[in-house]
């Protein structure tokens, strides 16, 4: 049996943030299963050279840059590779992020500082630049920002990091709103833990999140594997969500219910 057309995004070039390991990485071969080009960025060569070689028999065409999107020129950098090589841009996946578990009385200035500016000021201007180019194109396209569960619901030991992902999904609105005349839509996809290997090293290493994965995690007891989480980003960027914008998708099997 066929499948649905509007679930495709055969002919979109599809930029993805953080997609060497993880998340980032499930999202790009999604995407490519789905029938989009993909440009992946990372800041370490050899896990994208190895998302390469799994596109690689897809048949479908992909790029990627290492490049260090902490600074406004790093962000610049992979939007005019993209530009260059593909000569457009149809969507973008902001997943790269970073987090570190303190009290919030523990943190130094500088470990604040970094995780605002990687996890809120990136996806700002990641978003700027996507939207610049959509814009200049005529293309309506599609942006995703991950979050977290962590950014609707308290989440101790990570004040820092909860904040920022909550002003990505308020940031989200507010382009939403900003860019629908253009058609581009904006929607935040907040997973909860998840089965990557950094997600199944915190588990191996904190029993206690471990327990708090099975107690709340209400729906199946578990983390989510990284398909759960990859597919509702692949529905976001697509047709079939045409009339979805500004919103925060939850995937957390009811841990926050």
């Amino acid at each position: 049996m066929a499948g649905i057309a509007e679930f495709s995004l055969e002919g979109q070039v599809v930029v993805v943030t953080g997609a060497g390991k993880g998340i980032g990485r499930g999202i790009a071969l999604d995407a490519a299963r789905s029938g989009a080009t993909v440009v992946g960025c990372s800041r370490t060569q050899s896990d994208l050279d190895s998302l390469l070689a799994e596109i690689e028999p897809l048949g479908t065409p992909s790029g990627s840059l290492v490049t260090d999107l902490s600074t406004l020129d790093g962000i610049k950098d992979l939007y005019d590779f993209t530009q260059k090589k593909f000569s457009r841009i149809d969507a973008v996946v902001n997943n790269a992020g970073v987090n570190r578990l303190r009290d919030a009385i523990d943190y130094s200035e500088s470990e604040v500082d970094a995780l605002f500016a990687l996890n809120l000021k990136t996806v700002y201007w990641s978003s700027v630049f996507a939207a610049r180019s959509m814009i200049d194109s005529g293309i309506a396209g599609s942006i995703v920002n991950v979050t977290s569960q962590a950014a609707v619901a308290a989440a101790p030991g990570r004040a820092p990091y909860s904040a920022a992902k909550a002003g990505v999904n308020h940031l989200c609105r507010s382009l939403a709103a900003e860019w629908a005349p253009y058609g581009i839509r904006v929607n935040a996809l907040a997973p909860t833990v998840t089965a990557t290997p950094l997600g199944i090293r915190a588990m191996d290493e904190r029993p206690e999140l471990a327990a708090e994965v099975k107690k709340r995690a209400v729906l199946r007891g578990r983390a989510a594997t990284v398909e759960e989480i990859s597919r509702p980003a692949i529905f976001l960027l697509s047709p079939a969500a045409s009339l979805i914008t500004g919103q925060t998708l939850v995937v957390d099997g009811g841990w926050t219910l």
